[in-house]
């Protein structure tokens, strides 16, 4: 039973962002037109993939449910923030003419 829980809980965010790609791309779902739906889908995306991939490293290193959840987590907004810092990054360099 705890296998079942800890792989739903760990897949789960991956599974409602693909529901939340398959709404956008459907037509359904609205957020702004075209290509910016796109990155209104992507920060949730790489959240749930790094949060799943988190997830199941904790679970192989034996770590309580509630404790691997909470890192997770954790890995998952720092991987978004830091990608969002390097696009930042590669953008002000963009913009000062440096690529």
């Amino acid at each position: 039973m705890a296998m079942w829980l800890r792989a739903v809980t760990a897949l789960l965010p991956l599974a409602l962002t693909g529901l939340l790609i398959s709404v956008a791309i459907g037509g359904r779902l609205d957020l702004g037109g075209g290509e910016k739906d796109l990155v209104w889908i992507l920060p949730p995306l790489l959240w749930s993939l790094l949060f799943a991939a988190s997830a199941l490293v904790c679970w192989h290193r034996g770590m309580p449910l509630g404790r691997s959840l909470v890192r997770s987590a954790l890995v998952g907004v720092a991987g978004v923030v830091l990608a969002a810092a390097l696009l930042a990054l590669v953008g002000q360099l963009g913009v000062a003419g440096r690529f």
